[in-house]
């Protein structure tokens, strides 16, 4: 990995195998201190449970979590003892480093994307990466979870990754999906019927008390 980190976003997807290791990383996910001190030194955290299945189930993976987090030097953050532990505990761990393209909406009243100057040189991310965040209304839920099989199952194979991620079971959700190709992401978004309804479907019933969008540039990085 470069050693000049720049301000950038990173999104890291953690799988753990074993009970002792899945069952600490569950621990984790529900405990605040440590999440606390993160944010104190970063300009953003939070760290997301998964669903079964593609990505998309209704019942939890309680095998793979993620971090997502924007920093102007994630030097600290690699080198923290939080980090070092998770990583020592998962079997595997990717780790995406993004820079924010085009961005809107809010997450939990801020937009932590919408900061970021200009990329000096886009050519450096080869892939574009969407992360979706909504904050599903309650009343609202049981129709909003209707549709997610219909979607998620007609995934398109062209992506590199994709997957849903969330911070509360249900209610709290977000997407995150990795593209090789600028047009195989716009063919997935307005050629897939079951996703153009629920896009048509959340303004229609206002089924998000709130909501973000935000295109990255993207690149998988190496420790």
């Amino acid at each position: 990995m470069r050693k000049d980190y720049e301000p950038a976003v990173y999104l890291i997807i953690f799988k753990f195998e074993g009970l002792l290791n899945k069952w600490w990383a569950f621990k984790k996910m529900g405990l605040r201190g440590w999440k606390d001190r993160l944010k104190q030194k970063l300009r953003f955290f939070k760290m997301m449970g998964t669903g079964s299945g593609n990505g998309f189930g209704i019942i939890p993976d309680f095998s793979t979590y993620t971090w997502i987090f924007t920093t102007d030097n994630a030097t600290g953050l690699f080198e923290s003892e939080v980090f070092r532990e998770f990583k020592q505990k998962s079997g595997m761990i990717r780790i995406f480093q993004m820079y924010p393209h085009k961005t809107h909406g809010l997450w939990n009243g801020i937009n932590p994307f919408s900061d970021f100057p200009p990329l000096s040189d886009p050519e450096e991310y080869p892939w574009i990466s969407i992360v979706t965040r909504g904050s599903i209304r309650r009343s609202m839920w049981w129709k909003f979870w209707n549709y997610v099989p219909k979607v998620s199952s007609q995934i398109s194979e062209k992506a590199i990754l994709s997957m849903g991620m969330g911070e509360l079971p249900l209610i709290e959700q977000a997407i995150f999906s990795v593209w090789e190709r600028t047009e195989d992401m716009y063919q997935w978004a307005y050629g897939n019927t079951y996703h153009v309804e629920v896009v048509k479907l959340t303004k229609s019933l206002g089924w998000y008390e709130e909501e973000m969008f935000t295109r990255f540039y993207c690149r998988e990085v190496q420790l």
